[in-house]
């Protein structure tokens, strides 16, 4: 069910009285309030996910240097294949 859908289901009316306005009212905030337990959850996978892609960055150029490197040595010990 989509929010707008959600929101008509809470019948809000103009002829509501207190009661039922601050019923709606809490239920809104409650529902709020687990919508943003859930965006924060999302946020922290994707901070962990970038994070995760960082670190196998690093690792990925460190391995790419030393493949580098060994050819530059292999180059300077036996002549380079130009």
């Amino acid at each position: 069910m989509n929010p707008k859908e959600e929101l008509n289901n809470l019948t809000i009316r103009k002829t509501m009285n207190t009661v039922e306005i601050n019923k709606s009212i809490m239920e809104l905030n409650y529902k709020k309030e687990q919508l943003k337990n859930e965006v924060d959850i999302i946020q922290e996978q994707i901070y962990f996910l970038a994070s995760l892609r960082e670190s196998q960055r690093s690792t990925e150029d460190g391995e790419e240097k030393i493949k580098l490197e060994g050819k530059a040595l292999f180059d300077q010990m036996f002549g380079g294949t130009d």
